[in-house]
């Protein structure tokens, strides 16, 4: 009975090797899959971290063009009693110094002729006006855009304003026009 028991022993013996051996293989997996997910959730956590800094980036710098946008708007409000001020001031002139507002004068005066003067940009068309930007359209698509905005292929956008009674975009390309 001894002899009989032996060999069983010994099947025994051996399905437990294997089974610890199959238990340390799982033991190492299970440790390799685990330091696996945590390296994959730290460049997952890495790449969220960028994309948050990314995403506030542009809103930091909106912010900072919407306070720049006001300013100027409130600017020209401004630059009238600025006007008024100063032409009420006495005009005390020494020397041979032409008086301070001929030069802006003569300034503004220039670039409206030179406006004028602007080819019209083939495959652009000015689709819709408002709220400071203006719509343009191309073959490729249609673009929102403002004053300073740059376009490709069209380089900056100097104004948006009427001239003539239609409405114009100024490029540094050229002018871009209504229907």
């Amino acid at each position: 009975m001894a002899e009989a028991t032996s060999p069983a022993n010994g099947a025994l013996e051996a399905a437990m090797a294997r089974i610890d051996a199959d238990m340390l293989a799982l033991k190492a997996d299970l440790e390799h899959t685990s330091k696996t997910g945590v390296i994959q959730f730290n460049k997952t956590s890495d790449r969220l971290d960028r994309l948050e800094k990314a995403q506030a980036d542009p809103a930091g710098k909106l912010a900072k063009l919407t306070e720049a946008v006001d300013k100027l708007r409130a600017a020209p409000a401004v630059a009238p009693v600025a006007a008024a001020a100063a032409s009420a001031a006495p005009k005390d002139v020494t020397g041979s110094l032409a008086p301070p507002q001929a030069a802006p004068a003569s300034a503004a005066a220039a670039p409206k002729a030179e406006v004028g003067k602007l080819p019209a940009v083939e495959g652009w068309v000015l689709t819709d006006v408002g709220y400071g930007g203006a719509l343009i359209e191309n073959r490729r698509g249609s673009y929102e855009i403002y004053a300073g905005d740059s376009v490709p292929g069209l380089g900056r956008i100097d104004a948006i304003r009427r001239q003539d009674g239609r409405w114009v975009v100024v490029t540094s390309k050229g002018l871009i026009k209504q229907r």
